[in-house]
């Protein structure tokens, strides 16, 4: 009986190991945008969300992944995770609300909302010299990609 116990509960641990969130991928050039049904190509622009059940959805630029949320196609307290692709870093996914902004002309995105996320602030410096750029945090980009 002991033997059984022990055998159930290490067939048991990669399922529960699985159930924990992680960090979504992108399948670009294959992938749809949720919000604007183009292919998502660019590396250093896509987005996407986790929603409390575990649904992810994938975005071509964060103007997308914002205006989903607004719109109702998700409500925003379902939402458990934000990500979006480190622009100094193309491909690798970041949390959207902790990562460094620069918003300008310099940084053309798929949708035009011209804003590239960078995962430390030392690599937001080094792209900031970019001409007529503006640093922002996520509540800015938020407000920004709102009006």
């Amino acid at each position: 009986m002991k033997a059984r116990n022990i055998l159930f509960a290490l067939l048991l641990m990669p399922a529960l190991w699985s159930c924990g969130q992680r960090t979504p991928t992108i399948d670009f050039g294959k992938a749809e945008c949720a919000h604007c049904r183009m292919n998502v190509v660019d590396r250093q622009f896509g987005a996407a969300l986790v929603t409390e059940k575990g649904r992810q959805y994938v975005f071509d630029d964060v103007s997308c992944m914002v205006h989903f949320v607004e719109k109702g196609s998700v409500a925003e307290d379902q939402v458990k995770a934000w990500y979006i692709c480190d622009h100094a870093e193309p491909g690798n996914l970041i949390d959207a609300t902790t990562a460094h902004y620069l918003h300008g002309p310099a940084f053309r995105s798929p949708m035009r909302g011209d804003v590239a996320a960078f995962s430390d602030e030392a690599a937001r410096s080094a792209a900031a010299s970019k001409e007529g750029s503006t640093t922002m945090d996520w509540s800015k980009v938020r407000q920004q990609l709102s009006e």
